[in-house]
């Protein structure tokens, strides 16, 4: 019996080793698995970085380089945007001259700014004001020196009313929107023609309201009396030229200058018939 029991504790003994022995293999076996997972997620995460870097640093580059290329189409939309207005300002100079020449006397030759031609300005709008004789009795040879001190009155004129305008700081000028788009495709000719900012109604939903400067004023005039002496334009232009331009000389010969607290110069091209008046 004691054996017997001997070799039951002795069997017991020899379990627990067993379990003792498996429990130590199978820690030392789960750390060392532990160990590696960890290692692979160290290189997981290091090759993740180097790549994730490698990547960021392919953006950036491609940024840098989309950048330089905005710049230069920045670059290139400028220097268009000046070969614009220069071939702008080339054409306007082309129309100003251009206009110019179409107001050359009859015989090919330009008016005389001398003095003494200024000096027979009123014996020009004397022959001006005149009687003109009858057609039937007219010599074709006297026409060309009246056509003469005609233009040459006007011109002494337009000189005398640019000479005022050049004065103006600013002023409202008052009109329909298809006047006014005549008035800027007439002014544009001149080179010292100036497009007002935003323009706003007027007093009614027709009008156009727009603020010239004094040097926009002066292309404008200038421009209007070409066309309005012009004979390469139609009748109807001068209409519209030799209206504006009177409307627009009569406001202007009349202002004064400011004293600080004066109303700006208000310019209207809106003719009205008389209001009605009831019984």
């Amino acid at each position: 019996m004691a054996m017997f029991r001997r070799s039951i504790n002795e069997q017991d003994n020899e379990t627990a080793e067993e379990v003792t022995l498996l429990r130590t293999e199978f820690g030392q076996e789960l750390r060392a698995g532990l160990a590696e997972l960890r290692g692979l997620n160290t290189d997981l995460r290091q090759q993740l970085g180097t790549r994730l870097e490698s990547g960021l640093q392919d953006v950036r580059d491609e940024l840098r380089e989309l950048h330089r290329e905005l710049n230069d189409v920045h670059k290139t939309i400028t220097e268009a945007r000046r070969e614009s207005e220069s071939l702008r300002l080339e054409l306007e100079t082309a129309r100003r001259q251009a206009a110019e020449a179409r107001t050359e006397l009859p015989g090919g030759g330009a008016e005389d700014p001398s003095p003494p031609v200024v000096a027979s300005v009123p014996a020009a709008v004397h022959m001006i004001t005149a009687q003109p004789p009858a057609l039937d009795d007219q010599d074709p040879s006297d026409s060309e020196p009246q056509v003469q001190a005609s233009m040459l009155a006007s011109q002494w004129t337009l000189d005398s009313v640019l000479e005022q305008a050049a004065g103006v700081s600013a002023a409202d000028l008052i009109c329909h929107r298809d006047a006014w788009a005549f008035i800027v495709e007439q002014g544009a000719r001149n080179a010292h023609f100036r497009v007002p900012g935003l323009a706003t109604s007027g007093d009614d939903a027709e009008q156009t309201n727009v603020t010239l400067s004094g040097r926009t004023l002066i292309a404008v005039l200038s421009a209007l009396h070409t066309t309005q002496h012009s004979q390469a334009t139609s009748r109807e232009d001068r209409a519209l030229a030799s209206t504006y331009y009177s409307r627009i000389a009569s406001v202007i010969t009349d202002a004064l200058p400011s004293q600080g607290d004066a109303t700006r110069t208000r310019i209207v091209i809106d003719d009205r018939p008389p209001a009605s008046t009831e019984q």
